[in-house]
């Protein structure tokens, strides 16, 4: 099942806002973050040049927001070494995005920023 497109309309605006304030204005040549809504998922990607292409963007997954529409919760997983996802253990799920979307933020055990 696929989110509605209420819950696009908002995701858009919510995850627009976020990838614009949390990357400066003078490193949007050189770094973006970005996000990508498929089915019941938004995965978060954070972008950088090649280091010698630099017409060549890399992306790396950070996070992955999931809707279980049984529940009608979100889940939240990181990224491993491989991109496989595993359930975020501090916060793995929610009713309101913008909460998990803030773990995302804090970062408390660096598994997303580092």
């Amino acid at each position: 099942m696929s989110l509605s497109e209420f819950e696009i309309i908002r995701l858009k605006r919510l995850f627009n806002a976020y990838c614009e304030i949390r990357i400066p204005r003078e490193l949007n040549t050189k770094l973006r973050l970005d996000y990508r809504i498929r089915g019941r998922h938004l995965t978060l990607y954070e972008s950088r040049h090649h280091h010698e292409k630099v017409d060549l963007w890399y992306s790396t997954a950070i996070a992955r927001f999931e809707k279980d529409p049984h529940q009608q919760v979100w889940r939240l997983f990181s990224a491993d070494r491989n991109e496989d996802w595993l359930p975020y253990h501090p916060h793995p799920e929610d009713r309101d995005i913008e909460r998990l979307l803030d773990c995302v933020t804090d970062d408390p055990t660096g598994i997303f920023w580092g």
